[in-house]
């Protein structure tokens, strides 16, 4: 063992020494990059293949149980149409008072900015 170890050491104490390109360190680095980016890219890859799998996998067990069960019938009545002038009525003015909150709080905004400024 000691032979070889000893043989080892002569051979590597007769190879010239060679110094490295200036870029060396820069080159390597950028390796480095390039492949932790690969290395994020395909875990982001895999991550959404599990995703679709899965979506795809429940939008399946959903339809096929729908199917097993059957739907059931469903049935939309129609409102009454004599209530349609006070639920516009109703609507509009939940309108007004959004946008009257609305104002009043750009209004606040602007106030409490300018006091803000002045101290």
């Amino acid at each position: 063992m000691t032979e070889k170890n000893d043989i080892l050491k002569d051979l590597f104490s007769r190879m010239p020494e060679e110094e490295l390109p200036a870029s060396f360190r820069a080159n390597v680095m950028r390796q480095i990059m390039a492949e932790a980016e690969r290395r994020r890219k395909l875990g982001e890859r895999w991550g959404w293949i599990a995703v679709i799998t899965a979506s795809l996998l429940m939008i399946g067990l959903a339809a096929a149980s729908f199917l097993y069960m059957g739907l059931p019938k469903i049935s939309v009545q129609i409102p009454d149409m004599s209530m349609l002038p006070f639920y516009a009525h109703i609507g509009i003015l939940a309108l007004i008072l959004l946008g009257a909150d609305y104002k009043f709080r750009q209004i606040f905004k602007r106030r409490q900015t300018s006091q803000k400024e002045k101290m």
